[in-house]
């Protein structure tokens, strides 16, 4: 039985319908032909009985509307000896016949996880339309103008795939027609002069200019992912459906999520924590998360 196939709860005081946040685990307890009750394993085989049938896993949880304690049955098995009358006595082996009746809630955790790992899901497939791999990839590049190179050529492919600039040729237009923040666009534009002037004569570049372009690559990765990523995890999305879960939850699971991502993908830049970091605030900050 999936999760998605699981009921919920619905208390027997306010009649709340609700999934547990977790189910709390009692002793088993045994049932004995003369009506005693017997806790734990250790009284069942220490008092030598065979009671008809044991309740293993007894659970509670409770209502979070009015604090109900709710206490369900996991699994009841009936214990019967099977004796083969063919074999000797030295060869018999105790065999039991068991029972299991299922258990149809499911807890929070699972229905978090579950959710969560959808909206991850859409998050990589949104990451795979991008190629984020030939943006990744430009880290290998060591010098400075063959980064810029292959940087803004990438930076046009993403113009033209996806605002449909193909009929235009001056790449400053493009990048302004991005709609990125005002200092990442100057930095790109920037940046873009720079690489005419290496291609058309000697430049050197300052220790400013380097600087500018060991960071600009995180800056436009993290605009790719707040303008691609963004829709999937605003509260309008995600409460479409989830009514029941936490959108703290959900938020926290998604940021822990990106957050992997990134610093796996840009651990060898040193100045890409502190970018990422406010990335990640920023992107779930709640005056910005609609």
């Amino acid at each position: 039985m999936t999760v998605s196939e699981k009921q919920m709860v619905k208390c027997p005081v306010c009649e709340n319908k609700f999934i547990p946040r977790t189910f709390y685990p009692e002793d088993a307890i045994f049932s004995t032909p003369d009506g005693k009750k017997l806790s734990g394993f250790n009284g069942y085989i220490n008092n030598g009985v065979k009671p008809p049938e044991a309740i293993i896993s007894a659970w509670k949880t409770y209502c979070p509307n009015c604090n109900y304690v709710l206490s369900f049955v996991k699994e009841i098995v009936r214990k019967e000896k099977i004796q083969d009358n063919l074999v000797s006595s030295k060869d018999i082996q105790n065999k039991y016949n068991s029972y299991y009746f299922g258990f149809p809630f499911g807890d929070y955790t699972h229905y978090l996880k579950k959710i969560s790992r959808k909206v991850e899901d859409e998050i990589e497939s949104t990451m795979k339309e991008l190629n984020m791999e030939v943006w990744e990839n430009l880290y290998n590049i060591n010098d400075n103008f063959k980064f810029l190179v292959r940087f803004f050529a990438n930076l046009e492919n993403y113009c033209d795939s996806t605002l449909d600039t193909k009929n235009i040729k001056n790449l400053p237009t493009k990048i302004k027609k991005l709609k990125i923040s005002k200092e990442v666009e100057e930095d790109l534009l920037q940046l873009n002069n720079i690489k005419d002037a290496i291609v058309h004569g000697d430049y050197e570049l300052t220790s400013e200019e380097e600087e500018q372009i060991s960071t600009i690559l995180v800056r436009f990765i993290l605009y790719l992912i707040n303008k691609h990523i963004k829709p999937l995890v605003n509260n309008d999305k995600l409460e479409n459906g989830y009514e029941f879960i936490d959108l703290k939850d959900v938020k926290a699971e998604i940021k822990s999520f990106l957050s992997s991502y990134l610093y796996t993908k840009f651990n060898n830049e040193p100045k890409a924590r502190g970018q990422i970091r406010n990335f990640l605030e920023e992107i779930f900050d709640k005056s910005k998360f609609n």
